[in-house]
């Protein structure tokens, strides 16, 4: 009988019947809705891709009243109202500066480029207190509200189609407070790190139980913060979306002037440098100028300062108010009891 001495569970071919962990893992991430890869650019990665399906096909298809227009769509079509009041309100100032004399063109400019600068500051504001509020919820109980997944979608044939499309969306884990993707969190927990409850240890640990718990249901946990941010976050956004439209009515962005980026049919590199560095120049010298206000009444005076004061408040109570809470845990019998000890059953 011949002897075989090289036999490795990893000779087994891929056709057969054992399937290692990569082609699993390659499997799994190819063909099912799975957690999406967390880096840097993944959240400006998935907002380019909304921003462009919502113009091109979530828009159009709302209004052919598609069937395979769903929930996620709607939602991403918030942005669009945004996008065109935007356009329209700096176009109100901007579009007939040539039928304007001089003089009004100059006035029509000055409040065209405050316009444009409290649009701009407006969304920055939301997205700035949102994101620097999520960052120090992840860091304190390691629940990431900004984390995403890839969700692929099998639409139903529209007319004149043979097959329906196969679309890629990117919802929140955490979009919904009531039913989060646990299942996804998990699945991923078991690919990457060989223990399905992996994830919710973590989140068990950073709650302060000290303990391994044999069945680490943090669900309750993981609601209770959702819920507790989104009504702070309701407040607080809007707060320093306030304060972005009053540092864009500073008179550091009225006095703005910009070059233009092509002259004949060239391209002005260092224009376009000189017009970023005016702008942020600008930015920087509304702060001081919204701090000191002007003396025309008691708003003007003090306004400015609430503003600032009220939308660092908010956003550090929308990061601390759900993480005390998250780090609160009820004294029930099981923290009472030790583990570490013998227990007799009677």
């Amino acid at each position: 009988m011949q002897q075989v001495n090289n036999f490795s569970i990893d000779n087994i071919p891929k056709n057969g019947y054992y399937v290692s962990k990569e082609e699993k893992k390659e499997n799994f991430y190819q063909n099912e809705t799975h957690i999406h890869k967390q880096n840097v650019l993944s959240g400006a990665k998935a907002t380019i891709h909304r921003l462009s399906n919502d113009i091109f096909t979530y828009f159009p298809k709302g209004f052919q009243g598609s069937k395979n227009s769903d929930f996620y769509e709607y939602l991403s079509l918030g942005m669009v109202p945004y996008l065109i009041g935007s356009v329209m309100m700096y176009g109100l100032y901007k579009g007939a500066n040539g039928f304007f004399t001089s003089p009004d063109k100059c006035s029509a400019n000055a409040v065209a480029n405050k316009m444009g600068a409290g649009i701009l500051l407006y969304g920055l504001g939301k997205w700035a207190s949102k994101k620097l509020a999520h960052t120090l919820i992840h860091a304190s109980t390691g629940v990431n509200l900004d984390m995403l997944y890839l969700n692929k979608v099998n639409e139903l044939p529209e007319p004149g189609q043979e097959k329906g499309l196969v679309r890629t969306q990117y919802p929140g884990v955490f979009d919904s407070v009531a039913f989060y993707r646990i299942d996804l969190l998990d699945k991923d927990s078991e690919l990457n790190h060989d223990n399905v409850f992996w994830y919710r240890d973590k989140i068990a640990k950073k709650a302060g139980f000290k303990f391994p718990l044999n069945d680490p249901n943090m669900s309750p946990k993981i609601r209770a913060l959702k819920a507790r941010t989104t009504a702070m976050e309701n407040v607080s956004k809007y707060i320093t979306a306030a304060l972005g439209v009053a540092l864009g009515a500073q008179n550091s962005f009225k006095d703005l002037k910009f070059s233009k980026l092509f002259i004949g049919k060239s391209f002005k590199f260092n224009n376009l440098i000189g017009n970023l560095t005016g702008i942020y120049k600008a930015f920087i010298q509304s702060f001081p100028q919204l701090w000191k206000g002007t003396e025309r009444n008691v708003f003007t005076k003090y306004g400015g300062k609430a503003l600032l004061i009220l939308s660092a408040v908010s956003t550090l109570l929308t990061w601390l108010i759900p993480t005390i809470a998250f780090k609160t845990n009820p004294n029930t019998m099981k923290s009472k009891v030790d583990t570490k000890k013998e227990f007799e059953v009677c």
